[in-house]
């Protein structure tokens, strides 16, 4: 644990980061991303990176920051003998303003027992950055997780939603417009309540599902107290976990 140390990326790791930066759910520029802000690595005592980890201050003040929220609607009519309680989704910007815990990854090959001591140094050392200077961050700490996807790559809940109002491929779309993707998406989806039964079975299942997320990913938030929240990613409808600023 004492050999690995956080450092911020520099545009020469970007040749390291190649082919698995991408694996929290969408194709990334990698030469972009390391030139962008907030991107930390652990690191071995040879330098060599085991994972990385963007820090951002605070989602949608410059571009739109879109989820779904997950609720619930009441249907009685009491003469009747009714009471029917129904799943909705409402897209929203509630996630504007908050920090958030982007582009984790790990080195492909890793020792899960390694991939789980650098996840635990990158997001302390964030939680530290945080401390240090809370009036640069939002109230709340989030993390998008991918969705679930099925054998062929495909999203349940993209055929099941986004693909009747985007005729494109969500991944290479994402691939060419980055950060975008999801605000351009969200300007064709329905601004209405939408009661989630009207989707069929397995994008309603889809709903909240983590896809390919590393179990050491997964353990590691929860001992640092991220917990799923009521909103989903508005593509695939991947968690997103939270917790309060540290």
């Amino acid at each position: 644990m004492n050999a690995i140390r956080i450092r911020a990326a520099v545009p020469a790791d970007a040749a390291a980061l190649a082919g698995w930066l991408n694996q929290a759910g969408a194709p990334v520029d990698t030469d972009t991303a390391v030139a962008g802000e907030g991107l930390w690595l652990a690191v071995d005592a040879d330098d060599r990176a085991l994972a990385c980890l963007r820090l951002r201050e605070q989602l949608g003040l410059t571009l739109p920051r879109y989820s779904y929220h997950v609720g619930q609607a009441v249907h009685a009519a009491a003469e009747l003998g009714l009471f029917q309680r129904q799943a909705t989704l409402l897209l929203g910007n509630d996630r504007t303003g908050d920090a958030e815990l982007a582009d984790i990854a790990c080195a492909p090959g890793l020792p899960e027992a390694l991939q789980q001591q650098a996840l635990q140094r990158l997001i302390d050392a964030a939680f530290e950055r945080i401390a240090a200077a809370p009036q640069r961050f939002g109230e709340r700490l989030v993390v998008e997780l991918a969705g679930w996807r099925d054998a062929a790559g495909r999203s349940p809940f993209w055929q099941g939603l986004g693909a009747h109002f985007c005729p494109c491929d969500p991944a290479a779309a994402q691939a060419e417009m980055g950060e975008a993707w999801r605000s351009h998406l969200a300007a064709l989806l329905p601004r209405q309540l939408l009661y989630l039964s009207f989707l069929d079975a397995a994008a309603q299942s889809a709903v909240a599902q983590a896809g390919d997320v590393p179990p050491a990913l997964l353990r590691v938030l929860r001992s640092r107290g991220f917990a799923a929240s009521q909103h989903v990613r508005i593509d695939d409808a991947g968690p997103i976990w939270s917790r309060a600023r540290p």
